[in-house]
């Protein structure tokens, strides 16, 4: 096909979509809609409940390993553990994300801005927290002139870099395993650096203030989203039933198709750096993706832990069974891959372009590419119109 050809072709596509966009902006939506708006804001408030609760297991578990009389490998690797658990929890809630909600909306007037850049913020500049190798007096840590404070963390987080994390679940991962230096498994931080009074005492109290935050931030969405009460969830269910729909399908597709796919996954393969890593320094970043992947599926099929409800699925199985069916395929292929994913997740970026490694991930990032693009034709058939990055920019 020629050059001139193409372009006519892709210019009638854009056509085709931009009259089906406005035409889906005159509709009302379906009936079926309905149920699954009152089904979101319950699969959220669970979510986010289960959330803050594993949160407040890891906030247990780093109290008595900072009040120990006595720390060992042993007491520093049961923190580990609990920071791993509290991760799927979390990640199944990110496709509740990247539409101005109570999680991630944008800084208002007065300042207050939602907490999930406190969260979950990533890469991280480890030097900016802790000594590196190279550089054993780096960080906030190591500077005693500044105190290590709830306050402190705050202002500090991506104060001049984005990379400049000092809070979140990250932050506290590069506390409790150091740096990746293995090529073959995660950091190795020794108990030592928690031990005895200087930096080791400051290393605990950065420890549990990040920590105490963490929980404080969850509780905060959680109560956003909790019934009966003048919060989130109420104004959600007052919105006009297209914009409630269109937030929906924005934060699965954006999650899909940028978040995920290109952020998360297209990034660290083109760098090959395990920097680029979601959780580099315990190399569980296939246990985050496969998380966030879930999230999608469980949304769309209204199901959560001990709760079944009405997801997109059931409104698209009325009103366009064809594309439901596609969309429920792509989501089972993106999952299936998605568990397959090698691991830890270094050690694909350390093969060469080409390598079995490589083309499993390189088929996720094209999946979830495809599944983002069929979320928009689901917002269509509904009578919304999202607008998401769906392609890594290279």
């Amino acid at each position: 096909m020629s050059m001139r050809m193409k372009r006519g072709l892709l210019a009638s596509v854009c056509l085709t979509w931009l009259a089906a966009a406005a035409h889906a902006q005159t509709r009302p939506p379906p009936p079926q809609t309905r149920p699954v708006i009152e089904s979101y804001v319950e699969l959220a408030w669970h979510g986010y409940r289960a959330a803050y609760e594993d949160a407040l297991r890891l906030q247990r578990a780093v109290d008595e390993f900072v009040q120990a009389k006595v720390r060992d490998e042993k007491a520093l690797n049961r923190v580990r553990q609990a920071w791993i658990e509290t991760r799927p929890s979390y990640g199944r809630t990110e496709t509740f994300r990247f539409y101005e909600g109570p999680i991630d909306f944008g800084k208002r007037a007065d300042g207050a801005q939602g907490p999930e850049p406190l969260l979950n913020s990533w890469p991280v500049d480890e030097s900016y927290i802790d000594y590196v190798r190279g550089n054993p007096t780096a960080g906030l840590i190591n500077n005693s002139d500044i105190p290590i404070t709830r306050a402190t963390l705050i202002e500090r987080n991506a104060r001049d870099d984005e990379i400049d994390v000092t809070t979140g679940y990250h932050a506290i991962e590069f506390l409790l395993w150091g740096q990746d230096l293995n090529a073959d498994g995660p950091g190795d931080r020794p108990v030592s650096d928690f031990v005895g009074d200087g930096a080791a005492a400051r290393r605990r109290v950065y420890l549990k203030v990040a920590t105490d935050l963490l929980v404080e931030n969850l509780k905060f969405v959680v109560d956003q989203w909790a019934p009966g009460a003048d919060n989130y969830r109420a104004r959600f269910l007052s919105m006009d039933p297209r914009q409630s729909v269109a937030n929906i399908l924005t934060g699965m597709a954006t999650l899909a198709g940028f978040e995920v796919a290109a952020e998360r996954l297209a990034t660290p393969l083109d760098s090959g750096s395990q920097e680029d890593e979601h959780s580099c320094f315990s190399d569980t970043t296939h246990v985050d993706i496969l998380a966030n992947v879930t999230g999608i599926a469980d949304l769309y099929f209204g199901r959560g832990a001990n709760y079944q409800g009405a997801g997109i699925a059931t409104a698209m199985e009325a009103v366009n069974p064809a594309v439901n069916a596609r969309i429920a395929e792509q989501i089972e292929t993106s999952l299936n891959l998605a568990r397959a994913l090698d691991h830890p997740f270094d050690r694909t970026l350390a093969t060469p372009p080409g390598s079995p490694q490589r083309a499993k991930v390189e088929e996720l990032v094209a999946a979830l590419q495809s599944l983002a693009r069929l979320l928009k034709l689901a917002g269509l058939s509904l009578a919304v119109n999202i607008v998401v990055t769906t392609e890594h920019d290279d």
